[in-house]
């Protein structure tokens, strides 16, 4: 993720892109993260990506980005998901 001047990497085990998304989310720690509060993260949980599809990187495989709005008319964190092949 790429938030406020920072670059924020994990990496999650899920099914889709959807599910990647929920499963970073939920384990997503935000104490290193300035002006990202455990109520933004709730509020994203809670709003559960309504509306958000991430979108396929043109000329690339499974590689997508999608764009959240951490807080109400606020700032944007980009987030990039690759889909790898579990060794």
């Amino acid at each position: 993720m790429q938030y406020d001047g920072g670059c924020y990497i994990s990496q999650v085990s899920a099914a889709s892109e959807h599910e990647a998304m929920r499963v970073w989310l939920n384990t997503l720690d935000v104490k290193p993260i300035d002006s990202f509060s455990e109520k933004d993260k709730k509020r994203l949980i809670m709003e559960d990506f309504i509306d958000e599809d991430p979108i396929l990187i043109s000329g690339c495989k499974n590689i997508w980005n999608i764009c959240l709005r951490v807080r109400k008319n606020k700032m944007l964190a980009m987030i990039n998901i690759v889909k790898t092949v579990e060794l």
